[in-house]
């Protein structure tokens, strides 16, 4: 008895000839909701990149502010800038951040602790 089952069932499918339109659309909605989960992946890693590389960036520029200070002490905090650490060799060139702004630097001092504020104006 199982034995016949099975040779209908393979009678059955060598007659079937490719895919009903129903089955068609099941893979099409399918393919459609993965392709939307990875898109939405790959938008918010690009968005962490950037994020991670203004963080990188605002880092470097307050490390090379620090070593200027290091190396010239008695430097006036107001010359203290990102032209400076170029000119000084401190930085290779201006960074600019990912929306393509540049970084300024304002250093202070506040009671003998120096403050180093990094900006990038948005568009």
């Amino acid at each position: 008895m199982v034995r016949a089952l099975m040779n209908k069932r393979m009678k059955l499918a060598k007659n079937q000839k490719g895919m009903t339109l129903i089955e068609l659309m099941a893979v099409v909605v399918i393919l459609g909701i993965l392709a939307a989960v990875a898109g939405a992946a790959v938008v918010n890693g690009f968005d962490r990149a950037r994020t991670n590389s203004d963080d990188t960036s605002e880092k470097v520029i307050r490390e090379a502010a620090q070593r200027f200070q290091m190396d010239n002490p008695n430097a006036a905090l107001n010359t203290i800038n990102i032209a400076a650490l170029v000119a000084g060799g401190y930085l290779n060139e201006a960074p600019t951040a990912s929306d393509g702004n540049v970084f300024t630097l304002v250093v202070g001092q506040t009671g003998g602790v120096f403050t180093y504020t990094i900006n990038h104006p948005t568009p």
